[in-house]
């Protein structure tokens, strides 16, 4: 049995390399740089698994994560891969009624979601979008 999180991840930080660099985000848009160690990488995942868990997410559950492409995006994934739930990545802005087929055709256990995603001179709030998406998919939601 294999494990993408554990290979993506963990034999790094086995193997002596948990200081080496596993990610690096460069957002021109927001002005900031962000580099992230397979250390790092490790425990920003365990905590995101260990929320889905308590969340109850499950081995086979599946996560819609509707983000821009940011380094939660990546950890969000490989928090799924860590506890066996399918994810499924709805990239942040899109609109309401295309996320909300999105949400039909997967049946999430859960969703993670960022707040915003950023444009060119503005910001688009998710929030709104993903409560209309839910509303027109027919998706009782609670926000955790």
């Amino acid at each position: 049995m294999l494990n993408t999180c554990y290979n993506c991840v963990d034999r790094h930080v086995e193997r002596g390399r948990a200081d080496q660099l596993a990610l690096v985000f460069d957002s021109p848009l927001a002005g900031t740089q962000r580099k992230i160690s397979y250390r790092e990488l490790q425990v920003l995942t365990a905590r995101c698994a260990g929320a889905l868990l308590a969340m109850g997410v499950k081995k086979g559950d599946t996560v819609v994560i509707y983000m821009p492409m940011v380094p939660e995006a990546v950890v969000a994934m490989l928090a799924c891969a860590r506890i066996g739930a399918v994810h499924s990545v709805v990239f942040g802005g899109f609109a309401a009624p295309e996320l909300a087929k999105r949400v039909v055709d997967a049946r999430p256990a859960a969703m993670i979601s960022a707040s915003c995603g950023l444009l060119p001179g503005r910001s688009v709030p998710y929030k709104p979008l993903l409560d209309e998406a839910l509303q027109i998919a027919g998706v009782p939601h609670t926000p955790a």
